[in-house]
């Protein structure tokens, strides 16, 4: 096996895995790089139909399990049988929340199950990320989007953002586009856009304002200065308004998807003054399942039942829904 790592900063060596392929089939060749930059740079060229793609994803839960030694509720999460156990995986369950999924953070609070120890990891993560995409910024102006994007865009987790003036800031909405999909790029981020319909195909409107979904919840806390709140709360579900609790949902949504191409979608009714939104929509067999986070047992699910209403294979089946929160 021969192992690249930074493939991406030697276009020759990009260009004979070609000749891996096809004149050493016996050597097993995994290329490890930026994305980014394979995307944007002009001069790299993948061979096409000759290498495989893999996106790395921050921890699931059930990683984070394993991450920290926690095997025997490991196998009960797996297993679906915490009805014993549950508040002690609940727990666990914030603790992942506030830690997030990166692989450095979790080796490091598995120490001491000291989140406060993971401050560093976190800051370094936040530098190398802000001197790495910046360097592609077609100009300073974007340049400067981009560590402004990276600086203050952590406050807007998980809420629908307009481009024009992001952030109270004077940035034109052409130049703050541009710079998203640059960290989007990255996988920093997912400009997250609704589905208008509750039948498959599921058709992303890109003519909707996106919901902006960062890549891991635990840099979120600590960016955006939310994560002492945590400490406090019974339920993660009321902290930030809710935001940290859809924003952890749609990593889950996430961390099992290799597919570079994959990614997340919400629901909002077509309606004129209509303000119904389901958080996320998720495909399953023929069947565009929704998703809603809330908690407790009086949470409003008007937004559910409207979709239901639309949905053909509800109406038929009559499936009952069940809220994110309670399942937890």
């Amino acid at each position: 096996m021969l192992f690249i790592d930074e493939i991406q900063s030697s276009p020759k060596a990009v260009a004979l895995l070609r000749y891996f392929y096809e004149e050493m089939k016996q050597l097993h060749v995994i290329c490890a790089g930026s994305l980014l930059e394979s995307l944007i740079d002009k001069h790299i060229s993948f061979p096409v139909g000759r290498v495989e793609y893999l996106a790395i994803r921050p921890c699931s839960f059930l990683e984070f399990l394993n991450g920290i030694g926690e095997d025997f509720d490991f196998d009960l999460v797996n297993n679906l049988n915490v009805s014993n156990v549950h508040n002690r995986v609940t727990a666990l369950f914030t603790n992942f929340t506030i830690v997030g999924g990166m692989p450095a953070a979790i080796t490091k609070y598995a120490v001491n199950r000291d989140v406060l120890a993971v401050d560093k990891i976190y800051e370094t993560l936040l530098n190398a990320y802000i001197d790495d995409i910046e360097k592609y910024a077609r100009n300073e102006t974007i340049g400067q989007i981009i560590r402004y994007i990276l600086k203050n865009g952590w406050n807007f987790a998980s809420e629908r953002i307009t481009f024009d003036r992001f952030g109270n800031s004077n940035y034109k909405s052409r130049e703050v586009s541009e710079a998203f999909h640059t960290i989007e790029k990255a996988m920093l981020l997912e400009l997250v856009y609704p589905v208008t319909s509750a039948q498959i195909p599921m058709l992303t409107s890109t003519s909707h304002r996106p919901k902006l979904i960062w890549f891991d919840t635990g840099l979120v806390n600590y960016i955006a200065g939310v994560r002492e709140s945590l400490f406090s709360v019974t339920d993660v579900m009321d902290a930030w308004r809710g935001r940290i609790a859809e924003q952890i949902v749609a990593q889950e949504l996430l961390s099992c998807k290799w597919q570079v191409s994959a990614h997340r979608q919400f629901w909002d009714r077509p309606k004129t003054q209509s303000s119904a939104e389901v958080d996320f929509v998720i495909q399953y067999k023929n069947w565009a399942i929704p998703i809603e986070v809330k908690s407790g047992h009086n949470a409003r699910l008007k937004s559910l039942h409207l979709y239901m209403e639309e949905a053909p294979h509800y109406s038929r089946a009559g499936v009952v829904a069940t809220t994110f929160g309670e399942c937890c």
